[in-house]
């Protein structure tokens, strides 16, 4: 036998109604309840019926009398309402939880030079949240939902994204103490060229805007080139060489000196990025919240010539 196929799918606005009107007997204060007039909740119980081909109710001048089918099937919509009352409950809890965990990804000077030494300062509400960091930004996709928050050197263009700048950092030229005394004065943007540089490999900027030091030596690469920024602060304080670096990491490491202060510093960003979705997690808004009030708190550190 062919099903009917004049049967539509069952609206649960439909449902509700008519659990609304077996449970209180009477159409019209069912409809006080339910926010309608009781025309359309009439309306809504005759669809239900239509649909499911069967009598809910015998209806009489006192009132809507639960017929043997309407019994079983609020036993099923009652049934249904707790599975949603349920989700609900769960989902607004999930999204108002501050425990739990949260997945950060930012580039990893940031990371070790600033954000894992502040948080120490993370408010005592935050103490359950599980934070996972990853320090290095290339590795997971905000779009595909694989981090929660990201700190990145650059603006991103594509995806449900949101974005802010979080704040300018400063760069400056440095050596150790020791490369200092053991070689020629630096007095002059010029003079770099006669020592030994320190920095990235061309292929592995972590973008575009990082190729920094062609502004000051147009004709020629780094003699020593790392592909990340941590490896290239250590260079230095070994005594390697010269280097361009982010002020807040380096001052970080009382062995280096800060050399043509005057002549030598420019900036980059950080941006500060999150998902599109307004209903994220309690905890993931107020660790962003942290992370900019921090910043905040401390932005001499990352522009300390300002």
């Amino acid at each position: 036998m062919c099903e009917n196929s004049h049967t539509s799918e069952l609206d649960w606005d439909d449902l509700r109604a008519f659990l609304a009107v077996a449970r209180m007997g009477r159409l019209t204060v069912a409809a006080r309840r339910l926010g309608l007039d009781h025309s359309t909740l009439s309306r809504r119980i005759t669809s239900l019926e239509a649909n499911l081909r069967v009598l809910l109710f015998e209806r009489s001048p006192t009132g809507y009398k639960i017929t043997e089918a309407g019994q079983k099937l609020a036993a099923e919509v009652q049934q249904m309402e707790s599975a949603v009352i349920r989700i609900r409950t769960d989902v607004s809890a999930e999204v108002n939880a501050l425990a739990g965990p949260i997945r950060l990804t930012m580039p990893e000077g940031f990371s070790s030079s600033f954000f894992v030494r502040r948080l120490n300062h993370l408010p005592a509400e935050l103490a359950a949240v599980r934070i996972e960091l990853i320090a290095n930004p290339s590795i997971l996709s905000l779009t595909k939902r694989e981090a929660d928050i990201a700190i990145m050197m650059e603006r991103p263009t594509l995806g449900p994204l949101v974005s802010r700048k979080l704040c300018d950092y400063e760069y400056g030229l440095y050596c150790s103490r020791s490369y200092l005394q053991s070689h020629d004065n630096i007095a002059a943007p010029s003079d770099i060229d006669r020592h030994f540089v320190i920095g990235y490999i061309p292929d592995y900027l972590p973008t575009p805007a990082h190729d920094y030091l062609r502004d000051y030596l147009p004709h020629r690469d780094a003699d020593l080139q790392v592909s990340n920024i941590l490896t290239q602060v250590d260079a230095t304080c070994q005594g390697l060489g010269v280097a361009l670096l982010p002020c807040f990491i380096a001052d970080n490491h009382p062995e280096l000196v800060r050399l043509l202060t005057g002549d030598i510093s420019f900036v980059r960003s950080y941006w500060i990025v999150t998902h599109e979705n307004p209903r994220y997690p309690s905890r993931t808004r107020s660790i962003k919240d942290f992370i900019v009030g921090q910043v905040e708190a401390y932005r001499t550190k990352f522009r300390p010539s300002s």
